[in-house]
């Protein structure tokens, strides 16, 4: 999904939660599954991510969005302090449009964040007439 589209059809989603990751590390601990996924994506364990030969040259935040692409029951913002898709969010909670249950201004800018939600499975979101 593109973050403008969610921009313009954020009530069609629900169960919103950002987390906070220090590190790429730190996101591969969440569940053991994502060190799979890894494997599966890059032919390569992450600890075998330096060696000679194997191509791991992906930020986090452009990792993080690959192996979130696995999930297909659920939907991702990966962003960091000041990017495209903070200001989109950010533009939303300024307007009270919606409330993050954290406050985007005070993010520290060396950390990764995940915006995770669900599609709604109310039909009435969907009609925007």
């Amino acid at each position: 999904m593109i973050i403008t589209d969610f921009k313009d059809n954020y009530l069609m989603y629900e169960n919103m939660l950002i987390r906070e990751f220090s590190s790429f590390e730190e996101f591969l601990g969440v569940h053991e599954m994502l060190k799979q996924i890894f494997s599966d994506e890059y032919g390569f364990t992450y600890e075998e991510r330096n060696k000679p030969g194997n191509s791991f040259s992906d930020t986090p935040v452009e990792a993080i969005n690959k192996l979130l692409d696995y999930f297909g029951d659920k939907y991702f913002f990966v962003f960091t302090l000041n990017d495209a898709h903070y200001y989109y969010l950010l533009e939303l909670q300024d307007k009270k449009i919606i409330n993050f249950g954290i406050d985007l201004k005070t993010l520290d800018a060396r950390k990764v964040y995940v915006l995770e939600m669900d599609k709604t499975k109310e039909l009435k979101r969907y009609d925007t007439i």
